[in-house]
């Protein structure tokens, strides 16, 4: 009987396909490219919130049962997560431009994800070879500085958490100068051929290891 392999989906709105239709979001598009690649069915369990930040996240992954036990199945492990507690700091900065407000919400984010992956790791002991790709943040208003630096520093934390079974797929690049062809009518998130990118990028980033 030929075997099948689990996909589990963790993260925010671009885990849960906003900006695009169903079999163009991410986790649709990555899984198709999955399947061709390795041969095998792939079953994809989508934990996408949209708003959800990387405590939301780490919440889920600590305390949902179904998600763990999702996780202990699977082959493969997406996350994607960060943009929410950039963007609610951004707001608060834009607001009273207090830069400690960023400032705190990058050490939660390194703290959150950190844990998230730690959590992850320790659901996965002693099981069999298994990959987490871990999505990097694009920036959707370059004709902003502090955006652009924000982004980036977002990005250095992330890329300190690359090793073993994580990999962390940088998609910064994909979007720079491409913004008005590759999001969506929201100029947030992603459109199906941005989710397209995305999903080819995370995919040539090898599968399990």
């Amino acid at each position: 009987m030929q075997r099948e392999l689990v996909y589990l989906a963790l993260g925010d709105s671009l885990t849960a396909g906003k900006g695009a239709p169903y079999e163009s979001s991410f986790v649709r598009q990555y899984a198709r490219l999955a399947e061709s690649s390795l041969g095998l069915p792939i079953v994809a369990e989508n934990a996408g919130k949209s708003g959800a930040t990387t405590a939301d996240i780490l919440q889920t992954i600590k305390t949902v049962d179904p998600v763990r036990a999702a996780a202990v199945r699977s082959d493969i492990i997406t996350v994607t997560a960060g943009g929410n507690d950039l963007i609610r700091a951004a707001k608060t900065f834009f607001y009273d431009n207090d830069v400690r407000h960023l400032m705190s919400a990058l050490k939660q984010f390194d703290r959150n994800m950190t844990h998230i992956l730690e959590t992850i790791s320790a659901l996965k002991q002693g099981s069999g070879p298994y990959a987490v790709k871990v999505v990097g943040l694009y920036n959707p208003l370059p004709e902003f500085e502090e955006a652009i630096f924000w982004v980036n520093k977002f990005n250095e934390h992330l890329r300190s958490l690359h090793g073993g079974s994580v990999a962390v797929v940088d998609v910064y690049d994909l979007f720079l100068g491409k913004e008005d062809d590759l999001l969506s009518d929201d100029r947030f998130h992603p459109n199906a051929e941005g989710y397209r990118l995305i999903a080819e990028r995370v995919h040539v980033s090898g599968l399990i290891r």
